[in-house]
């Protein structure tokens, strides 16, 4: 009898599997079985269409694709994260339920996935009639209160200030018909950015980094993100108008209403803004793909490139600089006399009033107009150190009676745009030769720019490098050996003047070889940082920097195994377009040798062409009382 158990136990779940399935196939509307047929024969589920609306992408280590989220709002079936066919039979079916049935403040399926609705009925060949009569006011106040008629993919330039910015950041315009440059302003924007409020620069690099916060798709008013990258952070803007259609704009739109409080996994330098956008992109004009061209880092100038690499995509570019580009402009056109006339104003040492008669009108309409934006530029950052609003309010008044003059030229658009910079990846083959040994060396750089490298289309004076690999093979040890691993190499440098006397700053860390006790290489990890001023003399391309730098270095050669170094440091640099050069020297002390340390060297980069460019350099070092001196030459290449 117990040997018969299970059996009769397996034929009763077959006979209530069988009466279930035949209950609900008595129930089951027509429509509805009839899309499960056609979805089943025309294999819908394995289509890319239907696998981009739910966010799915190959696993780089694994078989198989998976979505980005696994926020359970974002699926009607438990494991439509990793199961698209499972997920779509439970859209179809949740698209079919009563509208009395869902609960009143809940949206119903086919108001919370207007994208996938639009694009079974499409594909399966269906008539809206067939699903039962639903309305969305939520959805349709939402995308009413947007009325998109086309969409422009924003680049804000490069902003040292925030770590999760350094190389960028991308967004999604949204406009209605009928748009100039400046009703434009209150178009709303589509963004993609990690959740957090999180004040501490460094924990922010960290997580970000490593893929601890929570990335976040939201909508807001333009004229909100031109505040916050032209005015407060200096980010020069480019407004890539696309030349997407109607429909596929609609589409993008009910898309982005989906991804609404969905959580995806953020990283800065793969999953992050612009990785995200790309989806979207691609929701929105099936086909381009291009998510998939990015599988390690996704940096948003090589992610602008992609999109308007694509046939007949771009329709027009606007530039729209910062308010300190246009401050910095206003400055470069006045004269010493008048800079001291400005600065003084500025300072509230003189009356507004006074100047009428001391100059001719357009210098008197330049220094009134300099005066004001200097002052109303630090009050909006944070660095005026009173309320200046009274002297702002005399300036525009002793402005205006300056009758005949038009106001300052705005900066002219730069020749070349970001997306037309140098390529992001570097690769280099070079040799050279070190403490009598020659060698051979590999470079490869997944990302960004360094201040040799090809200028045109990046900031001058950022540095800013991640994962920056050199490999050598020593002919006089016969072996290969890592030289280099810099995980994080970033330098700013911000000439000073009377009006910003900046500060700039440079911070590295990873592994390299240095010298060691009793002579000879180890390659040690570390960090590396220091601060100081820059001074640029004019409008030359000579520069001047000076500052202190501490470093902390470990390794099992040390005879304490890790040491810790402080001293200056000055630099000279060659900001040419075509010549690009510094000249270093440093000296330390540190934790471990009776006598200070030091470096000194020279690198001259010669810039052939946008994607190429040859470097040659030489240095020598002094450390543990040993010295030593190298020469190296390599040919770069970007791409």
């Amino acid at each position: 009898m117990l040997l018969r158990l299970p059996v009769l136990i397996a034929a009763l779940g077959v006979a209530v599997y069988l009466m279930t399935s035949e209950a609900a196939a008595e129930t089951t509307p027509e429509a509805l079985r009839e899309l499960l047929e056609r979805a089943e024969a025309d294999g819908a589920a394995q289509t890319r269409e239907w696998q981009n609306l739910l966010q799915y992408r190959e696993r780089r280590f694994l078989p198989g694709r998976r979505s980005g989220t696994r926020d359970p709002d974002f699926f009607m079936a438990d494991e439509g994260w990793r199961d698209p066919h499972a997920e779509m039979q439970a859209t179809l079916r949740a698209f079919f339920r009563e509208p009395a049935a869902v609960a009143e403040d809940d949206q119903h399926p086919q108001c919370r996935f207007p994208a996938r609705r639009a694009w079974l009925l499409e594909r399966l060949g269906a008539d809206e009639a067939w699903l039962p009569d639903v309305d969305c006011p939520r959805f349709q106040d939402w995308y009413q209160g947007i009325n998109p008629h086309e969409v422009t993919l924003v680049f804000a330039a490069a902003y040292l200030g925030n770590p999760a910015s350094m190389y960028g950041h991308t967004l999604l315009r949204v406009d209605p018909p009928g748009q100039d440059e400046d009703s434009r302003l209150l178009s709303y924007v589509i963004n993609h950015a990690a959740a957090t409020d999180e004040t501490s620069g460094f924990v922010f690099a960290v997580r970000g980094l490593t893929g601890g916060y929570a990335g976040m798709f939201s909508i807001m008013p333009y004229y909100e993100k031109v505040r916050e990258y032209n005015s407060l952070e200096s980010r020069d803007l480019w407004e890539y108008r696309l030349n997407l259609e109607p429909h596929e704009v609609e589409q993008l739109m009910r898309h982005t209403w989906e991804l609404r409080g969905a959580g995806f996994p953020y990283y800065f330098l793969y999953q992050n803004c612009s990785y995200r956008l790309l989806e979207l992109l691609d929701v929105a004009r099936p086909g381009m793909n291009l998510a998939d061209q990015f599988s390690w880092w996704a940096i948003p100038t090589d992610t602008v490139r992609t999109v308007l690499a694509q046939e007949d995509m771009l329709r027009e570019v606007v530039y729209r600089p910062a308010e300190r580009t246009r401050l910095d402009h206003q400055i470069g056109m006045l004269s010493p006399e008048l800079l001291d006339w400005t600065l003084t104003l500025a300072e509230g040492q003189l009356d507004p009033d006074s100047v009428n008669g001391e100059m001719e009108p357009e210098d008197r309409a330049l220094v009134l107009e300099t005066a004001y934006d200097y002052l109303n530029f630090r009050q909006k950052s944070g660095d005026a150190e009173q309320d200046q609003r009274e002297l702002m309010r005399e300036l525009l008044v002793a402005r205006s009676q300056v009758t005949g003059v038009d106001g300052a030229d705005a900066p002219d658009t730069p020749s070349i745009r970001p997306d037309e910079g140098h390529g992001t990846l570097r690769l280099g083959l070079g040799g050279g030769e070190r403490g009598g040994d020659a060698f051979a060396s590999l470079h490869w750089r997944p990302a960004y720019h360094d201040g040799l490298d090809p200028p045109a289309g990046y900031i001058s004076g950022a540095h800013i490098s991640y994962g920056d690999v050199e490999v050598r093979f020593d002919d006089g040890r016969d072996r290969v050996e890592l030289e280099r691993l810099m995980f994080v190499d970033i330098e700013s440098l911000n000439p000073r003047d009377r009006l910003f006397p900046s500060w700039s700053w440079n911070i590295r860390g990873g592994a390299e070889q240095r010298l060691r006790p009793g002579g000879g290489r180890s390659l040690m990890g570390g960090i590396d940082g220091g601060g100081g001023g820059t001074w640029q003399a004019g409008d030359s391309p000579l520069w001047t920097y000076a500052g202190l730098q501490a470093s902390a270095w470990g390794s099992e050669r040390l005879d304490d195994g890790v040491r810790a170094l402080a001293g200056p440091r000055l630099d000279l640099r060659w900001q040419g377009s075509l010549l690009r050069g510094h000249l270093r020297g440093e000296s330390f002390w540190s934790t471990d040798a009776s006598s200070p340390g030091w470096r000194v060297g020279v690198e001259q980069a010669l810039i052939a062409s946008r994607n190429v460019s040859l470097r040659v350099g030489i240095s020598r070092e002094q450390d543990f009382g040993s010295h030593e001196t190298a020469a190296q030459a390599v040919l770069y290449g970007y791409f």
